[in-house]
């Protein structure tokens, strides 16, 4: 392994272990990686032909694989670029998991991501995300947002990690914000407008990611602590991490009206903004380098050791 490597490695490790979001912080001895199943995407290649890759609707569209360059030491050749336009028809592409988790398993999910600042337009008077996450390939759907017909959202069983690079005069920004969507609860008054709003459950922290910088995006859920912890590191030059300020967010599972769901899916998530006007709320060229999923209280370096090619077989 390179000596830059490692250095990532190491530091990724001890910064997650400082705020709690990885298992380098457990007692020598503990169980922390239980049996599970783990998912790593591999983006030296279009994962689009991969046999296990599934998409809805247009994200194809939205696509491209680029042979581009390593994005930071220890980095391999290969991007798959995703087209944020919340003008454009909505699309999910993933990869299925070989297990599907429940509210009631530990996990934890990675991306490697950089965002463009080639073309990138974030209107202050819009509100739009660049999103990743975990889904229920069956049950979620297209409608994120609503539209001006209809309120309700169809996208029941989606753990989603979000950040909305808007800054409004009203309400500030830009925000991590992510959602977790709960199964179709028919029981509630609300669901005939909601649909899938009325079975949310979010959080959100202000603060503003870097653009052309490789990222660390972390989705972790916590069952014991009844939580999903999300988080935004950056990979500097010389191959050290340096907290974002701001960059964690907590969403409470409890807060869904019917905390139930499954997850069977991890990938990306393209939305159309169905309250949109002539001008996009966001237009943003994100390039993924890595993408991971884990059952069970993962050892980051693992987790980080796959993501950057070294050891798939052993994670």
């Amino acid at each position: 392994m390179k000596k830059h490597s490692l250095r990532i490695l190491a530091s990724l490790t001890v910064w997650l272990a400082l705020w709690g979001l990885s298992s380098a912080a457990e007692p020598a001895g503990a169980e922390l990686r239980p049996a599970g199943a783990a998912k790593v995407v591999d983006f030296s290649s279009d994962p689009t032909y991969a046999p296990d890759f599934v998409s809805q609707g247009d994200a194809l569209e939205r696509l491209v694989w680029v042979d581009s360059a390593p994005a930071f030491p220890g980095d391999a050749r290969g991007s798959l670029e995703a087209l944020y336009h919340s003008g454009m028809s909505a699309g999910t592409a993933g990869w299925r998991l070989d297990e599907s988790w429940t509210r009631d398993d530990a996990f934890t999910a990675a991306a490697i991501l950089v965002i463009d600042s080639e073309d990138f337009r974030a209107d202050p008077y819009g509100f739009f995300q660049i999103s990743w996450g975990l889904w229920n390939s069956e049950s979620t759907g297209l409608e994120r947002t609503g539209n001006f017909e209809s309120y309700a959202g169809d996208t029941f069983e989606l753990l989603e990690w979000d950040y909305f690079p808007n800054v409004s005069p009203f309400f500030g920004g830009p925000y991590l914000s992510p959602a977790l969507f709960g199964a179709a609860n028919e029981d509630s008054p609300l669901f005939d407008a909601l649909g899938s709003f009325a079975n949310l459950s979010y959080g959100s922290a202000q603060t503003m990611l870097p653009l052309d910088q490789p990222l660390l995006a972390v989705i972790e859920q916590r069952p014991e602590d009844g939580i999903v912890v999300f988080s935004v590191q950056r990979i500097t030059e010389n191959a050290s991490l340096l907290p974002i300020d701001g960059a964690l967010a907590v969403v409470p599972i409890e807060a869904l009206s019917k905390p139930e769901y499954v997850l069977d899916t991890v990938g990306l998530t393209l939305w159309h903004d169905g309250f949109g006007g002539e001008e996009p709320g966001l237009v943003a060229r994100v390039h993924y380098h890595g993408l991971a999923a884990r059952q069970g209280r993962v050892v980051l370096k693992e987790m980080l050791d796959a993501l950057l090619s070294f050891d798939r077989a052993g994670f």
